[in-house]
């Protein structure tokens, strides 16, 4: 499996863009997986299954692909069924839980950038490793 025609807004694409950009020297190669798979684990960290998401992001305006692939998906899969605390045999309501948890995690890591208009990368990735 993997993340295949889960949509995320337009918003959160603009945001994962701008992450880039102040992650891009210190990422691997594409670094647009690296900052998906960060808002990711992002979001499951720091938000509940239950958390709405805002209005804005709940479009699903670009298909980012197969980014999460893989073990990586595995692994995100089995962190959304823990935080669920139950066994999930739709795939639909993973992916509805992903998105949702990207969407969160992006929005936070973007907020962590906006707070400080001077922010250096290396007080940005500080940041994020400590939130």
């Amino acid at each position: 499996m993997d993340s295949k025609g889960i949509k995320l807004s337009q918003v959160s694409k603009s945001r994962i863009d701008n992450i880039i950009s102040h992650l891009e020297h210190y990422v691997p190669k594409d670094p647009r997986p690296f900052v998906v798979k960060l808002s990711l684990m992002h979001g499951i960290e720091n938000y509940s299954v239950t958390s709405e998401l805002p209005s804005e992001l709940s479009s699903g305006a670009w298909d980012m692909g197969s980014i999460i692939n893989g073990n990586d998906y595995l692994l995100a899969k089995h962190l959304i069924i823990n935080e669920l605390q139950e066994e999930v045999e739709d795939e639909k309501i993973i992916r509805d839980h992903m998105k949702r948890f990207i969407e969160l995690g992006v929005a936070h890591i973007s907020s962590l950038l906006e707070s400080d208009d001077d922010i250096f990368e290396e007080e940005f990735l500080i940041k994020l490793l400590s939130a």
